[in-house]
């Protein structure tokens, strides 16, 4: 199949649900899809192809539209403006499936015929016009399904009209490739002389990462590495990590994805810390969960509702979340119980096999009743083009 994957970020964006998504791309094409990946030019200018492979740890060939970021001057919103710059592609191209991480793209698209698939984790209780834009496309007969990372948040679609049918819940996934432990390690980026803990992602405090500081103050033997965040976040947290006058804290930035897996292998501890006290808790599924779980290492991670849906505590060690005692008793548990580690790694690592982008690739492909491997494809029974912009 052709599959174009719409984005609404721009080339070189790394949260997490950017990386998600050209992970996604990735997963289709390692299943011998042709994958087209139409997202916005940033300010700068174009990137190029090389370097985004470098940015997402990228090993197959995505083909790369980067949208201009005006149509002829008109003063459109982003959303907007990406959704129509992205149409003419999509009528070139006539893809056989249409991806999106988005509200109107694939509204637009299903609305003109084009089988649509839609991953979106918006909050319980958006009340946004494009939220509702989105839940009106999935009743179009070309939309498939709408892809999201937790139950509770399908059931609060559902409550807002989106037939339940149309309605997929899986976790977020990882690229084995990139993140299983080789047989033998790059060199360490951490100090050899003692205990190294790691987090990896986005600093924002409801990630628990105020409660992690704390712990680190319990541990002052213990070094603590922080993999990620924009420099605003790692500046507000240097003032803390300095009023605390912590001397075992190392901020080591943003990573592109390529150099991020040995920061996990080197680590005796990685850290899943999200606080309780954000709606989040309720239905997060962290891209981070399973680059942790494949590289080996063992994870503490706080006992949230969201984490409970996915992780036994035969995977991780669960702590009380906002806690930094708990923090600090289960890291100290895992330097200490080297029987509870190798127990961790073995489950970690089989969790994470089902975790891959290409069996979440796969099982959106089945439940769609598409084909699963790049095989001719075609809609038999998806309304034409003519008939899409009817309904």
């Amino acid at each position: 199949m052709h599959i174009l994957v719409s984005c609404e970020f721009e080339a070189s964006y790394q949260k997490a649900h950017a990386i998600n998504t050209i992970k996604m791309a990735q997963g289709f094409a390692r299943l011998g899809h042709d994958v087209t990946v139409v997202c916005r030019e940033p300010p700068e200018g174009r990137v190029s192809p090389d370097k985004l492979a470098k940015i997402y740890g990228l090993t197959e060939p995505l083909r790369w539209v980067q949208l201009p970021r005006k149509i002829l001057g008109w003063s459109t919103d982003t959303y907007w403006r990406t959704a129509l710059l992205t149409l003419p592609t999509a009528l070139q191209i006539r893809p056989d499936l249409v991806f999106a991480r988005g509200y109107l793209f694939p509204w637009l698209s299903s609305k003109l015929g084009m089988a649509t698939v839609a991953e979106k984790h918006s909050r319980v209780g958006v009340v946004n016009s494009r939220f509702f834009r989105l839940v009106k496309g999935t009743h179009h007969s070309a939309f498939l399904v709408w892809l999201t990372i937790s139950h509770r948040l399908a059931d609060y679609y559902h409550s807002q009209g989106v037939p339940k049918e149309k309605l997929l819940v899986l976790p977020d996934a990882v690229d084995l490739k990139l993140y299983q432990r080789p047989e033998c390690l790059p060199e360490s980026p951490y100090p050899v002389n003692c205990a190294n803990v790691a987090y990896v992602g986005h600093l924002y405090d409801y990630k628990g990462i105020p409660t992690v500081l704390e712990a680190a103050a319990k541990l002052p033997e213990v070094m603590f590495h922080f993999v990620g965040g924009w420099q605003e976040d790692i500046d507000r947290h240097q003032k803390r990590v300095e009023e605390l006058r912590l001397q075992n804290v190392i901020f080591h930035g943003l990573k592109p994805q390529v150099e991020v897996p040995n920061f996990l292998w080197h680590a005796e501890v990685l850290l899943l810390p999200p606080s309780q006290h954000h709606p989040s808790a309720a239905w997060t599924s962290p891209v981070k969960l399973g680059e942790y779980l494949a590289s080996g290492t063992p994870v503490v991670a706080t006992d949230i509702l969201a984490l409970r849906d996915w992780l036994t505590d035969e995977e991780v060690e669960f702590v009380q979340p906002d806690n930094p005692e708990a923090l600090a008793q289960g890291i100290g548990r895992l330097l200490s119980d080297k029987s509870r580690v190798e127990q961790l790694r073995v489950a970690g690592i089989k969790k994470a096999q089902a975790l891959s982008y290409e069996k979440r690739v796969e099982a959106i492909l089945k439940y769609c009743g598409l084909s699963v491997y790049g095989k001719t494809f075609s809609l038999d029974d998806t309304p034409s083009l003519k008939q899409g912009l009817g309904q």
